[in-house]
C-alpha cells in the first residue's frame, strides 16, 4: 500500500507539471501573439527613423562638397575666375574628387553667360554649353535679364546649380552660377553601399534589400542591393525622398549658409525586409520563438517524466536488493542449517549406521552444492557490473559446451526426477566468446527449467544452425511463465509469485545472468509458453564464419 501511495503521489505530481507546463506554453503563445502585433509597428517606425539618417547623411554629403567649392562674392570680385580654381585645389585635398562627373562655372560677360569648366587639375577653360543644360541657360539667361525666376535643375538629372549672390537689391543678385553633375558610377558603387551598410545593414549578414530610383518622369533603378539590380519599392517597409532637387542656395550677400526648408526628391529610396516584409520576419521570428519555447517546456516535460519514472525503477531496484537480501539469507541459511545439522549428527555419533552416514553425506553435499550454485551466480552478476574488464573470448564449439552443461547438471535433474534430452545437430556452427560465462548460462537455463518445470519430469535441449547463428533451446512441460511475469522474469533479483510460494532457492538472478551473457556476446533471448505447456528459452547466438 504505500508504495501504490508514493506512485500515485509521484503520477500526481507528473500530472501537475505536465498542466503547468501546458499552461506555459499557451500563455507563451499568447504573449508572442501580443509582442508580434506590436513590433511590425516599433520596427518600422525604427526603419524609419534609419531611413531618416541615411538621407539626411547623403544630402548632407552633397551640400558639404558643393559649399566646400562655392567660392563668397569677395573672393570672386578680388581674383575672378582664378577663385574658382582655389576653392577647387582646397576641396581635392580633403574630399573625394570622384563624386563629381563635371564642374562648370556659369559667369555673366557682355550680356552673355559663359561655360567654364574645371579638370581634374583644377585648370579652368571656356566649354560649350551641354544639350542636357539648355533649360539652365535659357532660365539664367533670363535671371540675368531680370525676367525670370531663380533657376532650378531639372529633376530628372544629376545637376546641381548653385548661385553666387551679389549685393541685394539688384535687377539681378546672382553675380555667377556653378554648375556640379553628380557621378552615377561613384554613387552607385562607393557612396550609397557605404551609407546603406552603416544605417541600414550593419554587420556581415544584411537585413533589409535597398533600392534607388528616380522620382519624377524618368523611370530606372539608380542603386539597388539585389543581385539582380531590381526595385524593392513594390510591398517595400519604408521609403523616402532622398536628393533634393534644391540643394539649398547662399542668401545674398553671404555664403555656407543653407536653407532649411524641405522640396521635392529626385530619387526615392526604397527598403524591404529581406523576409518578404517585417510581418513576414515578425511572424517568422515569432514561430522560431515559440517552436524553441516549446521545445524547453518538452524538456521540461521529459525532465519531470524521466525523473518520476527513473525514481520508481530506483525505488523497485531498491526493493528488489531488499528482498535479494533477505532471500540470499534464508536461502543461504537453509542449507548452511542441513549442513551443521547433518555434520552435528555425525560428529556426535547421532547416526551410526553405514546407509544412514551414506544419505547424511548426501545431503552434505546437495545442499554445498545448491550452495556453491548460489554463490556462482552472486558472483557471476557482480561481474557483469563491472564492464570494463575484457572477457576472454576463444572459438567454442557450443554442442560440447551444451552437453558439459547439461551433465554438470545431472544430479539436480535426477533429483527432481526430471528426464533430460539433449539433440544436438552434427553439423553445428562455432561461436566466439567466453567458455566459463557461456556455459554457467547454460546452466542457469537448466535449473530454470529443473526448479520451474519439474512438475513435467522432461526438459528438452536442442541446438541447430539458423541463418548465420546457432539456435538454442531449453523447453521443460511445467506450469509455463504466468502472463503477468513474462516481462520481468529476466530482471535482476525479481522472483515471482509462484516461485516464492513455492519457496524455491534461489537469489533472482539466474536468468538475469542468462540474458547480460548473451547480449554480451551479440546474441538475443526470446521466452513463450509452449501450446503443449511448459516455458520455452530461444537462444541466438552468431556463428563464426566459415572460411571459404
Amino acid at each position: 500500500m504505500r508504495r501504490i501511495g508514493q506512485t500515485r503521489i509521484e503520477w500526481g505530481l507528473l500530472a501537475i507539471i505536465a498542466v503547468v507546463c501546458g499552461v506555459l506554453s499557451f500563455l507563451q503563445y499568447r504573449w508572442t501573439g501580443e509582442l508580434s502585433r506590436a513590433e511590425p509597428a516599433l520596427l518600422r517606425a525604427g526603419l524609419n527613423e534609419q531611413v531618416r539618417r541615411l538621407v539626411q547623411s547623403f544630402n548632407e554629403e552633397i551640400r558639404d562638397n558643393t559649399a566646400a567649392l562655392l567660392p563668397g562674392a569677395e573672393e570672386i570680385r578680388q581674383h575672378g575666375i582664378e577663385a574658382h580654381k582655389t576653392r577647387y585645389l582646397q576641396w581635392r585635398s580633403s574630399h573625394e574628387p570622384s563624386l563629381f562627373r563635371r564642374i562648370a562655372i556659369v559667369s555673366p560677360e557682355q550680356e552673355t553667360l559663359k561655360l567654364y569648366g574645371i579638370d581634374g587639375d583644377g585648370r579652368i577653360a571656356a566649354m560649350e554649353w551641354p544639350v542636357e543644360w539648355e533649360p539652365l541657360r535659357t532660365a539664367m539667361t533670363a535671371r540675368r535679364n531680370g525676367t525670370g525666376r531663380p533657376p532650378n535643375a531639372l529633376p530628372d538629372s544629376n545637376v546641381i546649380e548653385m548661385p553666387v549672390f551679389g549685393e541685394p537689391g539688384v535687377r539681378s543678385p546672382e553675380l555667377e552660377w556653378m554648375i556640379f553633375d553628380l557621378n552615377d558610377d561613384y554613387l552607385r558603387t562607393t557612396l550609397l553601399p557605404h551609407l546603406v551598410s552603416e544605417y541600414l545593414n550593419p554587420g556581415r549578414d544584411a537585413v533589409y534589400d535597398v533600392s534607388i530610383g528616380w522620382a519624377g518622369p524618368r523611370n530606372g533603378v539608380l542603386f539597388s542591393t539585389r543581385s539582380d539590380g531590381a526595385s524593392v519599392a513594390t510591398l517595400a517597409d519604408a521609403t523616402a525622398g532622398i536628393f533634393s532637387t534644391d540643394m539649398g542656395a547662399a542668401a545674398p550677400g553671404g555664403r555656407g549658409r543653407f536653407r532649411d526648408e524641405r522640396s521635392s526628391s529626385r530619387w526615392t529610396i526604397a527598403v524591404r525586409h529581406r523576409a518578404g516584409s517585417l510581418d513576414v520576419a515578425v511572424s517568422r521570428e515569432r514561430t522560431r520563438n515559440l517552436i524553441a519555447s516549446l521545445i524547453l517546456v518538452g524538456l521540461l516535460g521529459g525532465a519531470a517524466w524521466a525523473l518520476v519514472r527513473y525514481t520508481s525503477r530506483s525505488r523497485r531496484l531498491s526493493e528488489m536488493q531488499f528482498r535479494f537480501a533477505a532471500g540470499v539469507s534464508h536461502d543461504l541459511r537453509t542449507p548452511l542449517t542441513a549442513i551443521r545439522g547433518a555434520a552435528f549428527n555425525l560428529v556426535e555419533g547421532v547416526v551410526s549406521e553405514p546407509a544412514a552416514i551414506r544419505r547424511y553425506l548426501k545431503l552434505i553435499l546437495r545442499n554445498a552444492e545448491e550452495l556453491t550454485a548460489m554463490i556462482e551466480n552472486i558472483l557471476a552478476f557482480s561481474a557483469s557490473l563491472r564492464t570494463t574488464e575484457k572477457e576472454r573470448r576463444e572459438t567454442i564449439a557450443l554442442g560440447d559446451l551444451i552437453q558439459r552443461a547439461a551433465a554438470t547438471m545431472t544430479q539436480e535433474i535426477e533429483q527432481a526426477g526430471c528426464n533430460i534430452e539433449v539433440s544436438v545437430s552434427p553439423e553445428l556452427p562455432t561461436v566466439e566468446g567466453d567458455v566459463v560465462a557461456l556455459e554457467l548460462m547454460f546452466r542457469n537455463l537448466i535449473g530454470n527449467a529443473v526448479h520451474h518445470g519439474a512438475g513435467g519430469k522432461w526438459i528438452g535441449i536442442s541446438a541447430a544452425a539458423s541463418e548465420g547463428s546457432v539456435e538454442v533451446s531449453v523447453r521443460d512441460r511445467g506450469p509455463g511463465i504466468p502472463e503477468g511475469e513474462s516481462e520481468r522474469i529476466f530482471e535482476p533479483f525479481y522472483r515471482g509469485e509462484q516461485t516464492r510460494a513455492k519457496r524455491v532457492p534461489g537469489a533472482g538472478l539466474g536468468l538475469s545472468l542468462v540474458k547480460d551473457t548473451i547480449e554480451r556476446h551479440h546474441g538475443t533471448i526470446q521466452m513463450q509458453n509452449s501450446p503443449e505447456g511448459g516455458a520455452q528459452f530461444t537462444v541466438r547466438l552468431p556463428a563464426v564464419p566459415t572460411a571459404l
